[in-house]
């Protein structure tokens, strides 16, 4: 039987999950080794550097370290740290391995795709439509990308998506067991990343259908009372204690607040970006953009209103639209924000795939779009982002015998002060390093809240070495007292001792 003659069989070939997965690991498997890279590398670092202190200094999961720390013992508030702490975990297993957090998120990028293939099996009745779903969130170059890098979202969109999977399984068959797993699930992603929590809604809707219907019996509510408690109220508790240690630490690596637009004509180009480039380029693909146009055009023409996941998809939908404009500026450069829209616009291009499939004449048109998908995504972040494209990381810091000997110029406990990175992360990551940064080259010697110069305030509190591959810094005159001997210089990166200024007379 031809490929294009399966379209019409409403069942998946038993080639369909080697395929998928296979392909998938070979089109990432080149990149495993690589170090941190391209775009979002600071938040890769910092995600890395989360994880490594965890095994460096301690698996106490409440306290979270970042490089750039200060004086201080580096514990500050952020999102759940639940995959940095699996991937700490991992290192104690297996040693320390920059290939790992790689691995670990590819694996929970596939647990993902299959958790979203079950779900839209579920929604549609179909396990071809399922199919389809898991083909097109595959080979979202977004997700692409972001599946094999150290990013805590994809852990949570993982979650999610099973954690609503498990709950229509538990309508179904009542059995708490799915109840609970369901609970974990759901409190685990919006602990990861808060957002992931608009999963909620949909099944709020149905919580609110089943009980006008009288559907629920007296244990089954209070199942769901704790269901809810624990599923909103342990990610809520989280991010209040967060918050907390980054008031107490004054480490403010991680903003955890709402970012919106600063006003409509900049909501309105981000907007515009978004649609007219990131989501054709980045998100969907071009392929997965078709389908999901063809999905919206019959949800306008044809809106299933009877179908019982109509209005908890509405609701889901309109959550979702609600995140995306409250968290509008994140959207301008970290497309990874809108990861939480996938699964319904998949939903809905899985639909559009259904629609093409039921001509004869239109399947080669569908097979077209579903083979263009992974070609593209490997086009466009494959050969773009890390194979052309450059580290976005200083080549000192990139190459691994450089990166090396510039890490063994000074003990492994000595605080440090390194820059000009704006990232607060990317140099401190890979030198290994602790202690204070600076962003710009003249920061060093401008006045701090003390009213010395920076760099007095880092030595006081006890820097010893300086790591900068800035000439304009070095050659600074007002610096010179605080320079000690050079200790290592490797291309345009030197380390130098630092010393407290002689005191005037």
């Amino acid at each position: 039987m031809r490929i294009v003659d399966m379209l019409a069989v409403d069942r998946l070939p038993r080639w369909f999950w080697p395929v998928l997965l296979g392909l998938s690991f070979l089109l990432h498997a080149p990149f495993f080794r690589l170090p941190p890279t391209s775009i979002h590398v600071w938040r890769q670092s910092n995600t890395m550097a989360v994880a490594r202190n965890f095994y460096d200094e301690g698996m106490n999961i409440l306290k979270p370290r970042v490089d750039r720390r200060n004086a201080t013992d580096g514990v500050t508030g952020m999102q759940f740290p639940s995959y940095e702490w699996l991937v700490a975990g991992s290192y104690h297993l297996f040693g320390f391995h920059e290939s790992l957090p790689r691995i670990i998120n590819w694996l929970i990028y596939m647990a993902g795709i299959v958790a979203f293939y079950q779900l839209v099996r579920l929604v549609s009745g179909s396990a071809w439509v399922g199919g389809v779903g898991a083909w097109c969130l595959t080979w979202s170059p977004e997700l692409y990308y972001h599946g094999i890098n150290a990013l805590p979202d994809v852990l949570a969109l993982t979650a999610s998506i099973a954690g609503l999977f498990w709950f229509m399984r538990w309508r179904e068959t009542k059995q708490v067991g799915l109840l609970i797993l369901s609970v974990l699930a759901v409190a685990l992603g919006g602990l990861t990343k808060l957002q992931f929590l608009i999963v909620g809604f949909p099944i709020g809707v149905f919580v609110v259908r089943d009980l006008l219907q009288r559907r629920l019996a007296w244990p089954q509510l209070a199942q769901l009372a704790v269901y809810a408690v624990v599923a909103v109220g342990v990610p809520l508790a989280w991010y209040a204690y967060a918050l907390h240690l980054i008031k107490t630490s004054g480490l403010t690596d991680f903003g955890l607040e709402f970012r919106p637009a600063s006003d409509l004509a900049t909501g309105l180009a981000i907007i515009k970006r978004n649609l007219l480039s990131d989501w054709p380029e980045v998100l969907l693909g071009y392929g997965a953009l078709v389908l999901l146009v063809l999905g919206l055009w019959r949800l306008v023409r044809h809106a299933p209103v009877r179908h019982p996941w109509f209005l908890p998809g509405l609701a889901w939908g309109l959550a979702l639209l609600a995140y995306y404009l409250i968290e509008l500026r994140q959207m301008q450069y970290h497309t990874y924000y809108m990861l939480p829209l996938l699964p319904v616009l998949m939903l809905l291009a899985a639909w559009g795939a259904a629609w093409l499939r039921r001509q004869p004449s239109t399947r080669p048109w569908l097979l077209a779009l579903l083979l263009v998908q992974p070609v593209w995504a490997f086009t466009r972040i494959g050969v773009n982002r890390w194979l052309k494209g450059g580290p976005d990381v200083a080549p000192e810091l990139y190459t691994p015998a450089t990166r090396a000997a510039l890490e063994a110029a000074t003990p492994p406990g000595a605080l440090c002060l390194v820059g000009p990175d704006d990232s607060g992360c990317i140099d401190f990551y890979f030198l290994h390093k602790k202690g204070f940064g600076f962003e710009h080259p003249g920061q060093l010697t401008e006045p701090s809240p003390t009213g010395r110069p920076y760099v007095a305030d880092c030595v006081a509190q006890g820097a010893h070495y300086l790591y900068t591959n800035d000439s304009v810094t070095i050659h600074d005159p007002r610096l010179q007292p605080f320079l000690g001997r050079e200790v290592k210089r490797v291309g345009n990166f030197g380390v130098w001792e630092l010393r407290a200024a002689p005191t005037q007379p």
